[in-house]
């Protein structure tokens, strides 16, 4: 119960938040901004081919980790919002808006403290 209303929650702030952004580089601008205004260190803001990605440090990474495991905040709490950005980009705007993740999987970003997410025009839309 508590997952679906931060996903609500995420959907109603994305009505904001979103407001007349319908490009990938309107919307990850207004990302970014967000990421700062929680106190999120963006480390690298890449654009590759068509993705704008944007790598940061997420500074809630343990908080909570004694009682509910290691990035909690980051991993749960959070990602729980973005999948309502997820949901209003792809629904309203034509966006698809990969939710941060470890930069593990990237070639150049193996350092594990780091997250990264992406934004870019859905598939079907092109």
């Amino acid at each position: 119960m508590i997952r679906r209303l931060l996903h609500d929650l995420g959907y109603v702030i994305a009505h904001v938040l979103f407001f007349g952004a319908h490009t990938p580089e309107s919307v990850v601008t207004r990302l970014r901004v967000a990421y700062r205004l929680v106190g999120v260190r963006i480390v690298e803001t890449p654009r590759v081919d068509s993705v704008e990605r944007t790598v940061f440090l997420c500074p809630y990474r343990n908080l909570g980790a004694t009682w509910f495991g290691e990035k909690w905040i980051c991993h749960d709490v959070l990602d729980r919002v973005d999948d309502g950005y997820v949901t209003y980009l792809r629904r309203h705007e034509g966006i698809d808006y990969q939710r941060p993740r470890g930069c593990a999987d990237l070639a150049y970003c193996d350092d594990s403290e780091y997250c990264y997410s992406e934004v870019s025009e859905l598939e079907s839309s092109r």
